[in-house]
């Protein structure tokens, strides 16, 4: 299926379809954690991390991260796919379904640093 980019201007996502969109903010890992955070936003949703990219992004950062649940920016192609009710994601706002990581940088931005701690 191939996807046109339209970009949002004003917005911290690109559309890409109806379901997908690009993602700018912090992604964690640790220990039951896998979540990402919108710059800006509140939210917080948990990363699925079933498919290859998702594993490869997790252990990216676990390798070059110097403290456990250390932030990272990423820019990241994914759909939320809803809230769970049980399980690890059971406790975020959302399920973010990963399809590709277009940037990923230990330097955070500006608007990323302003974020609260997730939790």
């Amino acid at each position: 299926m191939s996807s046109m980019v339209w970009r949002c201007l004003g917005l911290w996502f690109v559309c890409l379809s109806a379901q997908a969109a690009v993602w700018q903010g912090l992604y964690r890992a640790g220990a039951e954690v896998n979540s990402f955070q919108p710059c800006p936003g509140n939210l917080v949703y948990w990363l699925d991390g079933s498919n290859d990219v998702a594993l490869s992004l997790r252990e990216y950062v676990l390798k070059h991260t110097v403290r456990p649940y250390q932030p990272i920016y990423v820019e990241l192609v994914g759909e939320l796919r809803g809230k769970q009710r049980t399980g690890s994601a059971a406790g975020y706002d959302d399920v973010l379904q990963l399809q590709s990581v277009e940037a990923i940088s230990l330097q955070l931005p500006e608007i990323c640093q302003q974020l609260p701690p997730e939790g």
